[in-house]
């Protein structure tokens, strides 16, 4: 997990698009969808439920964006 993929997930969080954000932050969706599934993995959690509609954290997630911030500063 680096800092710059905790940035990107709060970004989607917000917005609640992994596309939006990818265009904003001028990198491929599907890039970006890769290095979620990623920080998924190595906190061994799912962190979206993925819809047409775009995304919505789970629980876990939820948890992820409440400590992420002070992470990245930390």
């Amino acid at each position: 997990m680096d800092i710059e993929c905790l940035e990107y997930f709060q970004k989607i969080a917000d917005i609640k698009s992994i596309s939006k954000v990818a265009d904003k932050s001028h990198i491929s969706q599907p890039a970006l969808s890769q290095q979620m599934q990623k920080l998924e993995d190595s906190l061994g959690q799912k962190l979206f439920v993925r819809s047409n509609r775009g995304v919505k954290l789970t629980s876990a997630g939820e948890l992820v964006l409440k400590y992420s911030d002070n992470i990245i500063r930390t």
